[in-house]
């Protein structure tokens, strides 16, 4: 288990993630993506325009979980300090099998 300090440090490291260039580029368009159907998310992860955007995003919050899954970010700290992973979860949720 992380300490607070070490969660902190890791949690600054991933916001600056977030700022790099292409990377928000990729979370502005997840704004507007919302996927109605498993076969329209599918079709939207091989596209080639905006394929990478879905990838991107969905991979970034993916490993941020498990770094909170696994105790290497405090997931209180994580929790209250973050909330994009639960827009990004609520736009694929309905789509999950």
């Amino acid at each position: 288990m992380s300490t607070k300090a070490e969660s902190a440090d890791l949690i600054m490291k991933l916001y600056d993630l977030r700022r790099e260039a292409h990377y928000a580029k990729a979370r502005d368009w997840m704004f507007t993506f919302n996927p109605t159907s498993a076969e329209e998310y599918a079709k939207t992860m091989m596209d080639p325009e905006v394929g990478g955007y879905l990838r991107m995003v969905t991979s970034y919050w993916d490993m941020a979980a498990t770094f909170v899954n696994q105790g290497a970010i405090d997931a209180e700290m994580f929790n209250q300090t973050a909330g994009e992973h639960m827009l990004v979860f609520a736009k694929v949720q309905a789509v999950l099998g």
